[in-house]
């Protein structure tokens, strides 16, 4: 399946952090749910997925409009250094001005990321911006990268 959108996000960050990037996607099922990829950059030297993943989420339902209730949001470690790829399930508690909080993470099989994505693992290694997969931009620089609110 191929995502709605599939782009370089620069997160949100706090006072003293700084600013992390990772590479969102976003599935939409064929029962009108979504799932949302994180995938962490090797090249990110700032802030990780795991310790921005509630602002990320936030400022995605804010743009993106996404359903708190349906939507399924998926962190992705790419294989590097002999360590293999790993993929998290992560659950937030939303309060009621839509702001994520206390995530929860549960590790998912290689098989169980694949049907809740919707996408083959070999699909989900291929860089962005190779036009059989390019849906919202390019190549990785500044004009294919989208910020996030603070």
């Amino acid at each position: 399946m191929k995502p709605l959108h599939d782009y370089f996000y620069r997160f949100p960050h706090e006072h003293l952090r700084v600013s992390g990037r990772c590479r969102v996607r976003i599935y939409k099922r064929n029962n009108g749910t979504h799932t949302v990829l994180l995938t962490e950059l090797n090249t990110n030297s700032g802030e990780s997925i795991a310790s921005a993943c509630d602002r990320i989420a936030t400022a995605l339902v804010a743009t993106r409009g996404l359903n708190l209730k349906t939507t399924r949001w998926i962190q992705h470690d790419p294989a590097h250094d002999d360590l293999p790829q790993v993929f998290d399930e992560v659950k937030f508690t939303w309060d009621s001005n839509n702001m994520a909080s206390d995530p929860q993470w549960w590790r998912l099989g290689d098989e169980q990321a694949e049907a809740l994505i919707g996408d083959s693992l070999s699909a989900l290694s291929r860089r962005l911006g190779d036009l059989e997969f390019q849906t919202e931009g390019g190549t990785e620089d500044a004009g294919n990268e989208t910020e996030g609110a603070a």
